[in-house]
């Protein structure tokens, strides 16, 4: 089992940060220090200072439980959402609640699901990243701040995170966009059985607000505010919103 890099620090009810595809712990530091809680910011394996390992569903919910508490709440952004989904459906009592941002239970359309991103998407930034992985790395933080009004402001603070913290591994850059681009939780939903919020941005150009309606036909019980001038990293560029939104939904779970 890799051993991953885990942020902890604080006290009280635990609380855990998942990342995206291609970054690592320190996008949630702020998130993570607004919080009064014990939080655990995880780097994936091939990100940040965590080693690389294969990109199986199951090998990644084993290496997350194993590492880290039970009864916690998981604050999951993106690809991170996909795996804390994926965690919750094979330890459902494992997780005490859930927070998925700009995730989505399937990254790519199909005929039946048409909010999301087209696979020749995916498969453009997969074959651009074996000629520059860091420029096709910068393209997709374009695409995650597209159309808000603070896009330059995040990108710079994007670009300065990644740099201080280092550039992932290619070879999870490539596993990742695998799991974006073939998996489908859809179906198995319903397993999922803590209370879970979903927060989505209105602009988001990777994962559409109509997610949300279909969403709820296998998650009837699913919360979702949507966020009305954000894109793909809320939480960056409407912090004191989302920390309103998340903190309400925290307050919910802790005192339930």
């Amino acid at each position: 089992m890799v051993k991953l890099f885990i942020k902890q620090q604080g006290s009280g009810q635990p609380i855990v940060f998942l990342h995206g595809w291609g970054f690592n712990h320190s996008i949630w530091d702020k998130t993570a220090a607004a919080l009064d809680n014990c939080t655990y910011q995880v780097d994936l394996p091939g990100h940040g200072k965590s080693p690389f390992c294969h990109y199986q569903l199951p090998t990644l919910t084993d290496c997350l439980i194993e590492q880290l508490p039970e009864n916690a709440i998981w604050i999951a952004w993106s690809l991170g959402g996909l795996l804390a989904m994926a965690t919750a459906i094979r330890y459902p009592r494992f997780i005490k609640a859930l927070v998925l941002v700009s995730s989505s239970p399937r990254f790519v359309t199909t005929d039946n699901w048409l909010c999301a991103m087209k696979e020749t998407v995916l498969q453009q930034f997969n074959q651009q990243l074996q000629e520059d992985s860091i420029s096709t790395l910068q393209r997709f933080l374009a695409l995650q701040v597209k159309d808000t009004s603070t896009a330059r402001q995040q990108l710079r603070e994007l670009s300065h995170l990644l740099k201080n913290n280092g550039y992932p591994q290619l070879a999870a850059l490539q596993s990742g966009l695998h799991l974006l681009q073939t998996t489908d939780l859809r179906e198995q939903l319903s397993m999922i059985t803590c209370p879970t919020l979903a927060i989505l941005g209105q602009q988001d150009a990777i994962v559409p607000v109509s997610v949300g309606v279909v969403w709820q036909q296998w998650m009837p019980s699913l919360r979702i505010v949507l966020i009305k001038s954000a894109a793909h990293i809320p939480f960056l560029s409407h912090p004191d919103t989302f920390l309103h939104e998340l903190q309400r939904f925290l307050h919910d779970c802790v005192t339930a």
